[in-house]
């Protein structure tokens, strides 16, 4: 059994898609009720500041896919105080608490969606964040550990500054070679196909996955 954290987001939702096309059984946790179930997959609404008390059936793979909403300059590093709280509760506490509860679960597989350049001496708060997190799901020793790091996700919503980020995005892809290859942006639809792939074959030990590995 697969456990989705972040089934309701763009790219969590096509990660539970993809599994879905796998026959890959999800128990998928959410606040609210998840759209598009396979018949391989079931919900399970949980409260987020309550996740001491979450019980899990056993689990053999988690994927952490969850992410506070953001607009891109906050990725860019410009957070106040408050955002930098709010976005860390949800991208570092709830992830490390569900990755955590999976793998008394009997997980043994993890996959964590984090960010090119995650370093937790990062400047960047986001990117310091992400950085922060990855140290700490490897501490947790699953027997097989899976970070994926992509760019820009391409076709989130049809807001201003994604649509210029995806604007940016295609002027300058393509003039990304050698090691900026890996900030090149990539389609959320590739990106999930890409996790699960991984995932299902994942080999032991901590394994890292940029644009390279994605198309």
């Amino acid at each position: 059994m697969n456990l989705l954290a972040g089934s309701t987001g763009f790219l969590g939702n096509n990660i539970l898609k993809e599994l879905g096309l796998n026959k890959s059984p999800t128990l998928a946790l959410g606040r609210k009720p998840i759209p598009n179930l396979s018949d391989d997959s079931q919900e399970l609404l949980i409260d987020f500041e309550n996740l001491d008390q979450l019980s899990l059936p056993d689990i053999d793979r988690v994927y952490l896919s969850l992410g506070y909403p953001l607009i891109y300059h906050n990725v860019m590093g410009l957070m106040s105080a408050s955002l930098k709280k709010d976005f860390f509760l949800v991208d570092f506490t709830y992830q490390l608490e569900i990755a955590k509860k999976a793998k008394e679960a009997g997980a043994k597989n993890i996959s964590l969606i984090s960010a090119t350049a995650a370093d937790s001496n990062s400047w960047n708060y986001y990117l310091k964040t992400k950085g922060m997190l990855e140290e700490e799901i490897i501490k947790l020793g699953f027997e097989s550990t899976n970070i994926f790091q992509p760019g820009h996700l391409t076709g989130n919503k049809f807001r201003f500054d994604i649509v210029l980020a995806d604007a940016i995005s295609i002027i300058f892809d393509p003039f990304l070679f050698g090691p900026l290859k890996k900030f090149r942006s990539i389609s959320a639809e590739k990106l999930s196909v890409a996790v699960v792939k991984n995932s299902l074959h994942a080999k032991a030990g901590i394994n890292y996955f940029d644009y390279k590995d994605f198309i």
